[in-house]
């Protein structure tokens, strides 16, 4: 059963931040001068990248254990040992010996994982041989604006020409046109990911279905088992406040649907939905305070993404942060891998977070770019990112493809960040200098 209630005090509008598969209404503004050359903003939570890690000088096989600042993570299995640091060098050359070029666009760096993942590739290039940027690849950040998103693709294409474009989109249909171009007039294939693009043209597409089954409904289910497990059900009758991200956004919509395929059969539980956080830690904090003390009846939130981490600070405000085995302790769970939330699990002042990863979207696309456009190989159309539940229980073990979600990697220090090994989640084989000798014979 779901109620709509709004908070007893307004909240001040901010800027909107939005999770990683956030596909807004888009705004038209001018578009910058030279997108393709944008520079990327610094994450305030993660350090400055060294130039080389502090590992022993073990050349081209280096691996994963072989780096320090892995060791414990290897050893308590979170981090696959075998995994090799780089690769891929030398494998982005074409049979001619002149390399590949590739081109990344993202709708906004302002988003913590997007933002992870472009300083991830943008160590990983260079290490592989590619050089700067600007040279052989580049980066771009959107900052949500569809025309700068558009044009930097008009720019790729009569410029920069890139063998292949990977793409985070603003807006799934608006972008369509101008990849359809890339694609039938330029040759330029694309492949897409967390937010795609509604066009056949796509080469593939990588993310989370979100509405389930196997999205948000599976942390649907690991509460009503937590509320369960806590005394609740049909003789007990609770409520949840459901926390939204923004209601015009079809990825906040999933979230919400995913969500009560899993909760509204059980008619023990009633679901209060608040007004929108945008996606924003400190709308979040106001809207939880507001909300929990207007209807003191409240065991248990939920939040769609980004932001969520405001949970904690809004309850603690009130003096209702409790401990996690308190009685009156109000469960706090979060749909997405933010380094905030991760951390407040650790330290055991939220309960859970569901995740697909942050970066691995973008590392997955790149890999399935590679397969098809290097190796030649035949690639799906759609592949489905695991989704996966994180609490105090798994945390330090927890991963994909041999590498845990971003949060749990040495922050800031991306040179020591390996590649995933996509085989038994997503059912193809790392690319390898092997598999470009067996397919292409060089």
């Amino acid at each position: 059963m779901r109620k709509f209630i709004l908070p007893l005090m307004a909240v001040i509008t901010v800027v909107a931040i939005l999770f990683v598969a956030c596909t807004p209404t888009p705004s038209t503004p001018s578009t910058p001068s030279t997108p393709s050359t944008s520079s990327t903003p610094s994450t305030p939570s993660t350090p400055s990248t060294p130039s080389t890690p502090s590992t022993p000088a073990t050349g081209d096989m280096l691996k994963a254990k072989d780096i320090p600042e892995l060791d414990e993570l290897v050893a308590r299995g979170q981090v696959d040992g075998e995994l090799l640091w780089n690769p891929w060098k030398d494998f982005f050359v074409k049979p001619d010996g002149t390399p590949y070029r590739i081109a990344y666009t993202c709708s906004t760096l302002e988003v913590e994982p997007m933002a992870q993942a472009v300083k991830m590739l943008e160590d990983w290039w260079p290490r592989v041989g590619l050089g700067e940027k600007g040279g052989n690849w580049t980066t771009f950040g959107a900052g949500f604006v569809l025309d700068a998103q558009i044009n930097w693709f008009e720019d790729m294409m009569t410029t920069f020409k890139p063998d292949w474009i990977m793409c985070h989109s603003v807006s799934a249909d608006l972008e369509a046109p101008v990849v359809e171009k890339a694609v039938y007039e330029y040759n330029i294939p694309v492949f897409t990911l967390d937010c795609g693009i509604e066009s056949d043209a796509v080469t593939s597409f990588v993310a989370h279905k979100f509405e389930g089954p196997g999205g948000t409904d599976i942390l649907g289910e690991w509460m009503i088992d937590e509320l369960e497990r806590r005394g609740y059900g049909p003789d007990n009758p609770c409520v949840i406040l459901e926390e939204w991200g923004m209601r015009e956004m079809l990825t906040a919509q999933l979230r919400n649907e995913g969500f009560h395929k899993a909760v509204d059969r059980e008619s023990w539980i009633t679901v209060l939905e608040s007004e929108d956080t945008n996606w924003a830690e400190d709308q979040t904090a106001t809207i939880t305070a507001n909300m929990v003390m207007a209807n003191p009846e409240i065991v248990a939130l939920f939040h769609h993404g980004c932001g969520g981490s405001g949970m904690v600070p809004g309850l603690e405000s009130i003096g209702m942060l409790l401990p996690l085995d308190d009685p009156d302790h109000i469960i706090i769970a979060s749909n997405d891998a933010e380094i905030a939330m991760w951390d407040n699990i650790k330290e055991g002042r939220a309960d859970t977070l569901s995740s697909h990863g942050g970066v691995e979207p973008s590392d997955i696309c790149l890999q399935i770019a590679m397969t098809s456009v290097i190796l030649g190989q035949p690639v799906e159309k759609f592949y489905k990112c695991p989704f996966i539940m994180i609490d105090s229980t798994n945390i330090d073990t927890v991963q994909i493809g041999g590498v845990p979600p971003y949060p749990g990697l040495p922050r800031g220090r991306w040179d020591t960040w390996v590649p995933a090994n996509p085989q038994d989640d997503y059912g193809f084989p790392q690319p390898s200098m092997e598999l470009r000798m067996k397919y292409q014979g060089y």
